[in-house]
């Protein structure tokens, strides 16, 4: 027996009770999307703080500033952050990946403009016996 060619959708209404499109909107809003585009660029930033600041701040605090160590590495170019695997001797990154690091940069920008920075502490301190502070 031949089932007909829209048997799969009636079984879906009848058993399921409803199509996926009759509860998307509810559960995906304007709110969850927003939410999901924020947390996409923090968690971008996150991987890329660390090489920004290592080329920025890390020179200027770091004791040698001026002592030839400039700025975004090589001459202060930003040569240092377009490297492969982000070492000065490694070999320039592809057109794309450029692309890329461009935009993971500027989340960084992004995301220290538009939220608080975070200070991670140790919530729980102990002694050498395990003994709660």
């Amino acid at each position: 027996m031949m089932m007909p060619a829209n048997f799969s959708a009636v079984n879906a209404e009848v058993v399921y009770g409803g199509a996926v499109a009759d509860y998307l909107p509810s559960a995906w809003t304007a709110e969850s999307v927003k939410r999901f585009n924020s947390n996409i660029i923090t968690l971008v930033s996150n991987s890329f703080t660390g090489h920004l600041l290592n080329a920025t701040l890390g020179t200027m605090f770091g004791g040698s500033w001026g002592d030839g160590a400039t700025l975004f590495g090589d001459d202060g170019s930003l040569s240092a952050l377009y490297k492969v695997g982000r070492i000065s001797t490694g070999e320039s990154q592809t057109f794309g990946n450029k692309i890329m690091t461009t935009l993971g940069l500027a989340s960084v920008v992004y995301t220290l403009g538009m939220k608080d920075a975070a200070v991670l502490t140790v919530k729980k301190v102990v002694d050498v016996n395990g003994n709660k502070l």
